[in-house]
């Protein structure tokens, strides 16, 4: 964080609303953001659930309720192409549906800038348009131009999706009826549509997103916010024992079966692994464990991580990008289409050996554990990533673009 009386303000302090998404993968990398701009002397209303209004308030930022809450339910265990066309109309429905209690919030007059989830879109443009101030875009993942297209990515791998669906129609019939009803003018409608305008700040460096170099000064990638932390309660093996990590992340984590393959691949090997279970699955639900194979329900992969030689994950983008701040070259095992995307991505840039889900056998991960550690190449690639992640700018970075999108606006006014 940057200390405010060392830094130059700008020329005016502002009042943001902030409409994050409430998930761990989107709220991790906004929360340090917030907390730099409160710390710059700016005020921040922070809109969340129950479940993170703790963190909120730790940053400084007034926390508040969406209501009725946001869902922050783990995605289904398939995600197909019917499922993909039922999302949008699900998201229509929560996203319109806490318009209301966020507008009360400010009846006293409106906040200085709009800073929103890109799964809040529709909510954070609707917003920012009926009170006349400027918006930025949050972006935990990839983004897309006319150069690269997240969704028809996901596509690929959940298949394509029948713009005949009837959930489809429905969205395109309701989304019609909320843009041209909002009262704002046809241009402003056309924005809200498509977004062609809007400043996007991303939670990626820019070497890692699909064609970067195609995107314009609007877009800024500041890579991972949250500093590098130390877990006092975790310390590596003094036996001098590589280390192999294992992560699935926080949806897709209620797979005791695989974690109990990978205590069956390496057990007997002169690895230290490290069990990262999450909030569903108990160390008990694995049974007794040699002493070089430890289970956490929850352990800072901040911390494991620099003394790390694999790391095994999902291919969460916040494991990702974790892993490549450290350094160390992954073993990936995709399980939703966001994540294979994450994945294919990895795979071009040579930074991770991918197993599928459907055959991540014991053999597949022991193979490609032992493959990757071995791999020289590799790990001189990732070691370029994690140049390009610790130089990105983090959430300094991402304040900074965020004033500039308000003085920019000021002088527009003025």
């Amino acid at each position: 964080m940057t200390d405010a009386s060392h830094r130059q303000l700008p020329g005016r302090l502002g009042h943001f609303a902030f409409l994050p998404y409430p998930a761990y993968g989107h709220m991790v990398p906004v929360l340090p953001v917030v907390a730099e701009l409160v710390a710059r002397g700016h005020r921040v209303t922070c809109f969340t659930t129950e479940e993170f209004m703790e963190r909120v308030h730790a940053t400084g930022a007034d926390a508040r309720p969406y209501d009725p809450p946001l869902s922050s339910d783990p995605p289904p265990d398939l995600i197909d192409a019917d499922e993909c066309a039922r999302a949008p109309l699900k998201l229509l429905d929560a996203s319109t549906a806490v318009l209301p209690a966020i507008e009360s919030c400010f009846a006293d007059g409106p906040p200085d800038a709009v800073v929103y989830d890109t799964t809040l879109w529709l909510t954070g443009r609707l917003l920012a348009a009926r009170w006349g101030r400027p918006s930025v875009q949050l972006s935990p993942t990839f983004i897309s131009n006319e150069h690269f297209n997240l969704s028809e990515r996901h596509q690929e791998f959940a298949g394509q999706i029948d713009p005949a669906h009837p959930a489809i129609v429905e969205f395109a019939k309701r989304l019609t009826e909320i843009v041209t009803g909002s009262g704002l003018a046809e241009e402003q409608q056309d924005e809200l549509f498509y977004g062609h305008e809007e400043f996007t700040v991303a939670f990626v460096p820019k070497a890692f997103q699909f064609a970067g170099d195609t995107f314009d000064e609007r877009h800024v990638f500041v890579g991972p916010t949250a500093a590098a932390g130390e877990d006092e309660a975790w310390r590596p093996p003094s036996d001098g024992r590589p280390v192999l990590l294992v992560s699935l992340g926080t949806t897709v984590n209620n797979r005791p079966d695989f974690f109990r393959q990978c205590v069956a691949a390496f057990a007997d090997l002169p690895w230290h692994i490290v069990l990262a279970l999450g909030k569903r699955v108990s160390p008990a639900e694995l049974g007794p464990l040699p002493p070089h194979v430890e289970a956490h329900p929850w352990v800072a992969l901040s911390a494991v991580l620099p003394h790390t030689s694999v790391f095994l994950c999902q291919s969460g983008m916040g494991s990702i990008l974790e892993g490549l701040r450290a350094g160390v070259p992954m073993v990936v095992v995709p399980h939703h289409p966001e994540q294979h995307v994450n994945a294919a991505r990895l795979t071009e840039l040579g930074l991770a050996r991918v197993v599928q889900r459907e055959e991540a056998s014991v053999e597949a991960l022991r193979g490609a554990v032992l493959n990757v550690a071995d791999d020289t190449a590799m790990r001189e690639r990732v070691a370029v990533l994690r140049r390009h992640v610790r130089s990105a700018g983090g959430a300094a970075r991402a304040a900074d673009a965020i004033e500039r999108r308000l003085r920019a606006a000021s002088l527009e006014v003025s």
